[in-house]
C-alpha cells in the first residue's frame, strides 16, 4: 500500500524488489528537492519584505546621536533626534543640545524642528525648500544672536543691536520703512576738558558715529521696520 510520500509500502520480514527500494528513494529525493525549492522561496520571500520595510523613509526613527562634526542640515528623514553637548550639530539655532523633529518629504516641503535643552527651553522651525534650508524661526520670529544681531518678530518689527570701537554701525539687515537707532558712549576720562558723543548721519541700513574726548566703546541699538 503506497502513502503520500513514498509510491510502495513493505511488509515486515518479506522480501522487497530492488525496483520498489530504487522508487521509494526517488520519490524521498523528489519529495525534499521540492520542500527545499519551497523554503528557499520563503526566504527569499522574507528577505524582500524586510528590504521594502527598512527603505520606507516615512518610518519614524528616534534615537540619541553620538557621532561627531554632524550637520543639522543634512537631516532630511522623518524622525525625532537627540544631540547631548558632547555631539553639538553644525548650524545649531541656539545653545549646545536638544532635541531635532524632522517631518514633510521632499516632493513638497521638509519641516525642522528644534527644542533646546532647559526648564524652559526656546523653540526654532525652519524649512527645506528649492534645494536650500530658510533661516531659522524662532517662536517669536528669526534670532541672530552674534556681535551685531538682531530679532525680527512675526508682525515685521525689528529689533537690532551691537557693541564696537568703530564710529560706523552697519545694521545686519537693512530696515525698510523706519529706523531709530540708540547709542551709548563708553569712556572717561578725568583729563578731557569736554566729552561729547553722537550720531553724525543716519540711514535704513545703519549710522555714523561721532565723539568729542574720552571715547573705549559704543554699545548701541536700532528699532525700527
Amino acid at each position: 500500500m503506497a502513502n503520500s510520500m513514498i509510491p510502495y509500502s513493505f511488509i515486515p520480514g518479506t522480501k522487497a524488489k530492488a525496483s520498489e527500494v530504487n522508487a521509494n528513494f526517488i520519490a524521498l529525493a523528489d519529495k525534499i528537492d521540492t520542500n527545499k525549492a519551497a523554503c528557499d522561496e520563503d526566504v527569499s520571500d522574507i528577505y524582500e519584505a524586510m528590504s521594502t520595510k527598512a527603505e520606507k523613509t516615512e518610518l519614524i526613527n528616534e534615537h540619541t546621536v553620538t557621532e561627531a562634526d554632524t550637520d543639522l542640515d543634512d537631516y532630511k528623514t522623518k524622525g525625532t533626534y537627540i544631540f547631548s553637548s558632547l555631539y553639538t550639530p553644525e548650524n545649531i539655532p541656539q545653545g549646545t543640545s536638544g532635541m531635532l523633529i524632522v517631518t514633510g518629504d521632499d516632493t513638497s516641503v521638509i519641516k525642522q524642528i528644534w527644542y533646546c535643552d532647559g526648564e524652559n527651553p526656546e523653540i526654532f522651525t525652519r524649512n527645506f525648500t528649492n534645494e536650500s534650508w530658510s533661516s531659522w524661526y524662532a517662536i517669536s520670529g528669526v534670532v541672530d544672536q552674534a556681535n551685531p544681531g538682531y530679532l525680527q518678530l512675526t508682525n515685521g518689527l525689528l529689533l537690532q543691536w551691537g557693541g564696537q570701537k568703530s564710529s560706523s554701525v552697519t545694521y545686519p539687515i537693512a530696515f525698510k520703512v523706519l529706523a531709530c537707532p540708540v547709542l551709548t558712549k563708553q569712556g572717561y576720562s578725568v583729563t578731557a576738558e569736554r566729552s561729547d558723543g553722537g550720531i553724525i548721519s543716519q540711514s535704513l541700513t545703519g549710522f555714523n558715529f561721532g565723539s568729542n574726548g574720552a571715547f573705549a566703546h559704543m554699545n548701541w541699538i536700532a528699532i525700527g521696520y
